[in-house]
């Protein structure tokens, strides 16, 4: 099992904290007063556009240095974030609550049915992760943590689709194989 708290004390994860360019694009469909929920938020990168926003905002993480990392940067920033540290395979919020639910690098196959239900009408998923092809860019992967080609897009039919894509990209110099996906509940 992963370390989680290791790796970030070992700086895998000191990237910069700009929010993922999904959060970037679509931010401004969220409906207004919804809360904004993030499912292994990490260093909590794309909470804070929305807390800068005035949303409140809650995310889930196992790494309580992760945690303390989101925290710390909520504080310098001068908004507020409200941390669970928990496990994905047991969602703690509330049904038809959100107004976003955000999932960035992460994949619990398991969970993918429980997303759509977290929101309230009108209410955004935003999904990122990446594909097998991620092996063919920078080695091999566990595969339970890499979708097929295709998957994504499969977990959420009963949302309306508003933008899918997958391919390999350049983020931060560094190339990532990954499925984005971007749907509204009615």
């Amino acid at each position: 099992m992963t370390d989680w708290d290791k790796r970030y004390q070992e700086g895998f994860y000191s990237g910069p904290l700009q929010p993922h360019q999904l959060v970037r694009r679509f931010w401004s469909m969220v409906p207004e007063g919804r809360p904004v929920l993030d499912i292994a938020m990490g260093t909590g990168r794309d909470l804070f556009l929305f807390a800068e926003k005035g949303c409140f905002c809650c995310g889930l993480d196992r790494s309580w240095e992760g945690i303390r990392m989101a925290l710390r940067e909520a504080a310098e920033r001068g908004v507020e974030i409200f941390p669970i540290y928990g496990d994905a395979y047991r969602l703690p919020f509330k049904k038809g609550s959100a107004g976003a639910v955000l999932v960035f690098d992460f994949l619990i196959r398991e969970m993918m049915g429980d997303l759509p239900s977290l929101l309230s009408p009108g209410g955004i998923l935003l999904y990122e992760t990446f594909l097998k092809h991620q092996d063919n860019v920078d080695g091999p992967h566990n595969p339970d943590y890499l979708l097929h080609d295709g998957e994504l897009i499969g977990y959420f039919r009963g949302l309306d689709l508003l933008f899918y894509e997958e391919g390999v990209y350049l983020f931060n110099g560094r190339k990532r194989a990954v499925a984005r996906y971007v749907g509204r509940k009615r």
